[in-house]
């Protein structure tokens, strides 16, 4: 059974013992590499620096992502960034069994998570690479992942906290 690593293996969030040139970059279709817009440009260059970043709400404390200009809880403007822990609960998941876009098409069955992260308001949906089907499973400790897919941006992927 392919797994979704097959891409490239996902790194550890913040390993000492990596750096960015030891991993090959995978080889990821052009029109999977997201365009970077100015809200989403620190976190991408987290990502890049195995961080994963997140907006913390300077009025009512509460973190989100996707990054945006207002926080999605209170509507506040007064927003910071934060290196998050990496680490989260999976909230759901879901098995893709069919998708016929390449590369996915090779990588199926996969796991997709929602996870709600360790950071109060924060919930982030990636895959699971490496893990089966039948292994996922809703309040799974996990931990994020990076899998470099060009110079700019790293995907961020989780795995089960060992």
């Amino acid at each position: 059974m392919p797994s979704i690593g097959a891409l490239a293996q996902p790194r550890v969030a913040n390993a000492s013992t990596e750096r960015r040139g030891a991993g090959r970059m995978s080889e990821v279709p052009k029109y999977l590499i997201p365009r970077i817009s100015p809200e989403a440009a620190e976190f991408f260059a987290g990502t890049v620096r195995d961080e994963l970043r997140l907006q913390r709400c300077g009025a009512c404390g509460l973190h989100h992502h996707y990054p945006r200009v207002a926080c999605p809880h209170c509507g506040s403007d007064d927003l910071e960034w934060i290196t998050a822990s990496g680490s989260g609960t999976v909230h759901s998941f879901t098995v893709v069994r069919q998708n016929g876009i390449p590369p996915f098409a090779e990588q199926v069955p996969f796991v997709v998570v929602l996870v709600d992260l360790d950071e109060p308001g924060a919930r982030m949906l990636a895959q699971m690479p490496g893990v089966a089907p039948e292994d996922a499973r809703i309040g799974q400790r996990v931990r994020s992942r990076f899998r470099p897919a060009s110079e700019r941006v790293a995907f961020v992927d989780f795995a089960p906290e060992s």
